[in-house]
């Protein structure tokens, strides 16, 4: 722990010095974040009952050189101790169109370690930007090792603004821990569709992930899921349709590029529908995760605001003899107080029904968690 936490001082210092060696690079904190409160979490939930804690905290640099190129750095300091770095990234702009002077494919170039951008809700997982604290039952997320190509808005005359993304990434083995190792050249790829309708306040998205074959053994994790696996080799697949609709007001404007909470629409109701798939390229053996989401916020006014979310996966095991774990019901309700733009005290309640199978029984892990939340 006190190598980790002297890696991101150092790492810190050294980022915060660029503007020393080029006095163009302009250099913020924009994405920061903090939750701190107290949680409640059951006998059996993944927290002491009634604790008081800092469960998410993120210290995110952005080095701008110049209006096409920025360098990221972001940290983890969740529970008071230094993690690792979760993003580490160059981002290029207008590379294409500046080498063959045309925009109609112009994706921004991401490079280095980043968030696999699968679905929606993996860019709010989190109790600062969520509108409810606790995240979905199913939700599907990780981070990687890569390179990403993304265009939000392709220049071609539809109904809808049409945007891609596309990643080619390591995909597994201990990816998603320190040292970043990758001992397998196959590599993962994600596509991702994003459509924002022109006539009404709706916006979908289609993603699409292949880990490729991952090595097996001890300590072979995915990147995406986190999910381990100790015998030959196997693979991670996924896919996943995510709807959004805003209720505006006025002169409100749909903008599904700011999080649900920070919107100014009304109101925000999000449904996620997906699979993802694990299992073993030689034998039958493979475990099917299918999950679902439906959340919504709604803005009583520029203060106050309630929130919900019902959610659930259902876990089909098939080839070993372990058996089903079956499905696992989430529902959370709750609200918030914005004491300013960015800094919001925030109530949950979260209830879980498990399956009550030898598998998944039932445990005492409903919660209630009441944090005050602040990102910059």
């Amino acid at each position: 722990n006190i190598m980790k936490t002297l890696l991101c001082v150092i790492a810190a210092i050294a980022f915060l010095t660029l503007p020393v060696l080029a006095e163009d690079v302009k250099v913020d904190f924009k994405g920061s974040r903090l939750a701190a409160g107290y949680m409640d979490n059951g006998g059996g939930g993944n927290a002491n009952p009634g604790t008081f804690g800092l469960p998410d905290a993120k210290f995110r640099i952005n080095g701008q050189f110049d209006e096409n190129t920025t360098a990221v750095l972001r940290m983890s300091f969740s529970n008071g101790a230094a993690g690792n770095v979760d993003y580490g990234y160059v981002k290029l702009a207008n590379v294409i169109k500046n080498l063959a002077k045309s925009d109609t494919v112009n994706p921004d170039i991401y490079v280095g370690r980043i968030k696999i951008n699968f679905g929606e809700e993996t860019w709010t997982d989190n109790p600062i930007e969520s509108a409810v604290i606790q995240n979905s039952r199913g939700i599907v997320n990780g981070y990687d090792m890569g390179v990403e190509f993304r265009q939000k808005a392709l220049p071609i005359e539809l109904p809808l603004t049409l945007g891609y993304a596309l990643a080619i990434m390591n995909g597994g083995d201990n990816s998603t821990t320190a040292g970043f190792t990758d001992t397998n050249n196959t590599k993962a790829y994600l596509l991702k569709v994003m459509g924002t309708m022109k006539s009404m306040p709706l916006y979908f998205s289609l993603s699409q992930y292949d880990s490729g074959t991952l090595p097996g053994g001890a300590g072979s994790t995915s990147a995406l899921m986190g999910r381990t696996d100790a015998t030959g080799p196997w693979y991670v697949k996924g896919y996943e349709l995510d709807v959004r609709y805003d209720l505006l007001e006025g002169a409100q404007k749909f903008d599904p590029s700011k999080a649900p909470l920070f919107s100014d629409a009304k109101g925000v109701f999000r449904l996620a529908y997906g699979s993802a798939t694990d299992g073993d390229t030689t034998v039958a053996a493979r475990t099917t995760i299918g999950h679902v989401m439906l959340d919504g916020i709604y803005n009583v006014d520029k203060q106050w605001y309630v929130a919900f979310r019902y959610s659930y996966d259902d876990v089909d095991v098939k080839g070993i003899t372990t058996g089903d774990f079956g499905k696992t019901t989430r529902m959370s309700l709750g609200g918030g107080h914005r004491l300013s733009d960015n800094a919001i005290l925030k109530l949950d309640y979260t209830t879980n029904t498990e399956s009550n199978t030898t598998s998944n029984p039932k445990v005492d892990n409903d919660s209630v968690s009441l944090l005050m939340t602040v990102k910059w």
